[in-house]
């Protein structure tokens, strides 16, 4: 499972949640740290961005995110939604460039 390179500073009392994004498009999967249990807008975000790549008519990228990310509360959540979301579509475009 890749581990992204960037970590969040933390208080070492502080409890650590963590989340997964599936391996999708033969991309490796995601192992991300969270200060608070956010798998479930994580899960959000990537199915409702796999709808988006499959929908033959696709809405507005920027609408369909800004409105998922809307129904997430608190903020924590909302930036879960967002990585998970933009992390499924870069899972596609990096199989498309492996493809080419």
């Amino acid at each position: 499972m890749h581990r992204p390179a960037f970590t969040r500073a933390h208080h070492p009392t502080e409890k650590l949640f963590t989340t997964h994004i599936p391996a999708a498009d033969g991309q490796p999967a995601l192992e991300l740290f969270w200060l608070q249990d956010c798998q479930a807008a994580i899960d959000a975000g990537q199915r409702r961005a796999e709808r988006w790549l499959m929908e033959k008519e696709p809405a507005s990228l920027w609408a369909v995110l800004l409105v998922g990310r809307e129904g997430q509360v608190p903020e924590g959540q909302r930036t879960a939604y967002e990585v998970a979301f933009l992390a499924r579509l870069q899972q596609r475009l990096l199989a498309q460039e492996a493809a080419s």
